[in-house]
């Protein structure tokens, strides 16, 4: 645990010092609480029940983007950053191990999106008791819940892990940075099937979500911790 502690502190410095992942950090979360905020308070006492239902899905979905999304900056610079910065070689010659490594790194990735995506869904939540003077009969609802306490690191771990697995085995900083954003899909397609549903999201929906981001999860990250190998990154880089 303390060289895995060493590697999250030296993640979470170079981290601070990009401007691309801060502004993701700060800037993207804010946008998806004011985004939620506009979809509950347009669905709060609409007499269109099925728009209610679907502007009260979007809301919670923008939640679920955001620890897939925020996740993927930061896992794909801790790698293809180690390399253009020429920190990558000095790694080698410490006594750390792969997957020491790989969960120092990984975790540097996934802690700071599910504290931003928490605490964002708090702002939310006091913003509506301010504004709207209460909160809305569909928030905070056991669905409502399990998606954001649940679902929330399941598409966090997801996501890093194919960045991960995608920045280990690329040669091109651009193309790692496109194909990770693949790991998006999980959050949007939920997004797309649960905004055309005439009814809110149920916990059956969630746990079916739940199912699938747990196997998909542990195949990419059993894959993702098996090509993740210093050496064979240092060659590629080469």
């Amino acid at each position: 645990m303390r060289r895995i502690k060493v590697i999250l502190v030296k993640e979470w410095r170079e981290s601070a010092r990009n401007k691309m992942i801060l502004f993701g950090a700060i800037f993207l979360p804010l946008f998806m609480v004011a985004a939620a905020l506009v979809m509950v308070y347009q669905g709060k006492g609409i007499d269109v029940p099925a728009a209610e239902v679907a502007l009260f899905n979007t809301a919670l979905m923008y939640f679920l983007i955001l620890p897939a999304i925020i996740p993927l900056a930061i896992a794909a610079y801790s790698i293809i950053g180690e390399k253009e910065q020429g920190s990558l070689e000095p790694l080698l010659a410490t006594p750390i191990s792969d997957l020491e490594l790989f969960l120092g790194k990984a975790l540097a990735s996934v802690i700071p999106s599910l504290i931003i995506t928490w605490a964002s869904f708090g702002l939310f939540i006091g913003v509506c008791i301010l504004l709207l003077g209460g909160l809305p009969p569909h928030v905070l609802t056991p669905p409502w819940i399990a998606a954001i306490f649940g679902l929330t690191p399941l598409l966090s771990l997801f996501s890093v892990g194919v960045t991960m697995l995608v920045s280990s085995r690329a040669s091109d900083a651009r193309a790692a940075y496109q194909i990770s954003s693949f790991a998006v899909i999980p959050a949007i397609v939920p997004l797309i099937l649960y905004t055309s549903r005439k009814t809110l999201v149920s916990l059956w929906l969630i746990g079916l979500e739940a199912v699938v981001l747990v196997a998909a999860g542990a195949i990419v990250l059993y894959l993702a911790i098996k090509v993740f190998q210093r050496e064979q990154i240092l060659t590629r880089w080469k």
